[in-house]
């Protein structure tokens, strides 16, 4: 069951099933995501990790049903379309922004991961790239958002 966190007067809405973890350590960073979604007027709810055999997943993750990400649980949903978030356990390191992308690429098509630490833009774009030039990668990316220090913005978008 969702429950409003969060609501903004230009009809922005964060949701947050009952079921979620909020002692895990990426949940500040998703309600900051959701919150900087939200007041862009979006509908986003905080999805909870559930067995792929229960009636709530058919509810929450029925779309996926039948797709690659089938048995998946990604952390948000903005407007209808799941997105997967992407932590690092410190220390950082700029490897880890690949390991983040190969996570999230299995989880969900749109992924939004964690670059406070600051990889440059042509290092992300050029893991991207790699991700869908080579036939050994088959993930369909759609959209990559970096969240750094707060704030979320949109670093690749499939044309």
């Amino acid at each position: 069951m969702f429950v409003i966190y969060k609501q903004y007067k230009n009809g922005g809405k964060v949701l947050i099933h009952s079921e979620v973890n909020r002692r895990l350590s990426d949940f500040k960073a998703l309600i900051s995501i959701a919150n900087t979604f939200a007041k862009e007027g979006k509908m986003v709810k905080l999805t909870p990790c559930i067995h792929f055999k229960s009636d709530e997943y058919k509810e929450i993750y029925g779309v996926l049903i039948g797709t690659a990400y089938e048995r998946k649980c990604p952390d948000l949903q903005i407007e209808g379309i799941f997105y997967e978030f992407e932590n690092y356990t410190p220390p950082f390191r700029k490897i880890k922004i690949s390991h983040m992308l190969n996570c999230g690429f299995k989880q969900s098509s749109c992924i939004i991961i964690n670059n406070s630490r600051g990889a440059s833009d042509r290092y992300v774009k050029r893991l991207i790239n790699e991700r869908i030039n080579n036939v050994y990668f088959i993930y369909d990316i759609k959209e990559v958002w970096l969240y750094e220090k707060g704030k979320v913005r949109l670093l690749f978008k499939k044309q």
